[in-house]
């Protein structure tokens, strides 16, 4: 069975993806989405589904020092240890830093995977590309986020987006170039929705949920018929169908109109001790609404903890001086707690809800950042070697997969790209790699990602 999206389409027995991609891609690279679709009505299709699991991701912009976190050297030269200590965990042999006392305690929970790698580039946005799509691309040729993939692939449950950006959509990082949280040829329809306010804020409103000052039901209501009467325009026009933008219309209506799907982001509902768990800051807080989005039927969640390097408190520790001034202070008094905190509380919450063996949770960076500290006390960019991890799901948690040298310079074993992240993701979140395409640019069927996934997370 091949899947475009979620349209199934019937295979011979004993097909897969390789043997499709060499005698089938042809005959299917004429066929237009529509036709597809035609297929899968005249019967033929599989309706068994794998089971759809959810994922929220912590994309931790600006990228901590692996040497100082999760891959520490305490036997390494002073200019390459850093100022950390390690402490043990709950997993025998595995250490961490000791600012995350409360993550050493639930190691069991975490695949560590240590020896993730690159080389095209030391860009944070060259990173962001390939740590949330599984690619490297530019302006015009982009390719889709992971949760946009999982909208086109699963649709949405319910009347919430099936993907949504917290708390912030990625903003300057360094360069005019994709951060890869884009739906790119998947449409609109597949957009991530961006929340685009603080839920840490006293005043905290959803931007895109609350209509203007004194526009009342009625106004809503002639936008949605404007909208309509320059859709059936554009038919006339066009001979593609708008069913893309159709659908990405009346998500924005359904959100600005629906009481209960405005429910799902009113962190108000929950207890305040359990809110001091999570932390009271944008992370803290952005964790817990992810919570709450996962459980109102949500598939996919990305909290970027920040939406730019510049000027505030955050991973990329340059300690410039200037607007990149951050140091180990920054990363013992604030980033390393605010994280502590918020991810075990994510962890222990989403387990005693029952949600923990349905809900991927996966965190991620760009790169690493430099074995030798620099001459002003920090770490610059490192896509040679670096430390992120996975925990939810199907994954195997108290294990450590690859490691680096003695310096933590490079891959000692098991190397690990960017790509099978992703593709692991998506294995964890219940796609089968093998048979499920995407209907890429001009409709032609295209792999989800050139990679397989990391065969340790998952025995």
């Amino acid at each position: 069975m091949l899947h475009i999206g979620n349209t199934y389409l019937p295979l011979c027995s004993g097909v897969n993806r390789r043997s499709f991609l060499q005698v089938g891609a042809a005959a299917m690279a004429g066929l237009s989405l529509p036709n597809l679709l035609s297929l899968y009505a005249a019967g033929g299709v599989d309706e068994k589904k794998a089971k759809i699991r959810n994922c929220i991701t912590l994309f931790l912009v600006g990228s901590p020092g692996h040497l100082d976190t999760w891959d520490m050297k305490p036997d390494a030269p002073e200019d390459i240890r850093g100022k950390f200590k390690p402490i043990s965990t709950s997993v025998p042999g595995v250490q961490i830093c000791e600012h995350f006392p409360r993550m050493a305690k639930m190691m069991d929970r975490v695949a560590l995977i240590r020896s993730l790698s690159y080389n095209t580039g030391a860009s944070h946005e060259n990173g962001q590309r390939w740590m949330m799509t599984g690619h490297d691309f530019n302006a015009a040729n982009k390719h889709p986020h992971m949760g946009s993939v999982i909208s086109r692939v699963f649709g949405a449950r319910g009347d919430l987006p099936a993907s949504i950006v917290l708390p912030a959509a990625i903003g300057n990082t360094g360069t005019s170039t994709p951060h890869g949280q884009e739906s790119a040829y998947l449409g609109s329809a597949h957009q991530p929705f961006i929340l685009g306010s603080d839920p840490a804020r006293s005043d905290f409103k959803v931007a895109d949920l609350e209509s203007p000052a004194g526009q009342a039901d009625f106004r809503i209501g002639a936008r949605r018929k404007l909208l309509t009467e320059l859709d059936e325009l554009q038919r006339h026009v066009e001979t593609n169908s708008t069913l893309e933008r159709d659908t990405a219309y009346a998500r924005a209506f359904s959100l600005l109109t629906n009481p209960q799907t405005k429910k799902a982001f009113n962190l108000n509902e929950e207890p305040a001790k359990l809110r001091d768990r999570y932390g009271r800051n944008t992370f803290g807080q952005s964790c817990l609404m992810a919570r709450r989005l996962i459980e109102s039927g949500t598939r996919f969640v990305t909290v970027n903890q920040f939406d730019t390097v510049f000027g505030i408190s955050c991973w990329d520790m340059h300690a410039d001086g200037s607007s990149l001034n951050n140091t180990y202070a920054d990363y013992e008094h604030v980033l390393c707690p605010q994280f502590d905190l918020a991810f075990t509380a994510l962890l222990e919450d989403l387990e005693q809800r029952g949600l923990l063996e349905e809900t991927v949770i996966a965190v991620i960076s760009e790169f690493g950042r430099t074995p030798k500290i620099n001459a002003r006390g920090g770490r610059d960019h490192y896509p040679s070697a670096w430390t992120n991890f996975i925990a939810g799901g199907p994954i195997r948690g108290g294990r450590v997969i690859g490691s680096t040298d003695k310096i933590g310079a490079a891959p000692h074993d098991r190397p690990v790209t960017p790509p099978q992240v992703v593709a692991s993701i998506y294995q964890a979140m219940g796609i089968d790699l093998e048979t499920t395409m995407l209907p890429g640019p001009g409709g032609r069927p295209v792999r989800l990602i050139e990679a397989e996934p990391i065969r340790e997370l998952f025995s």
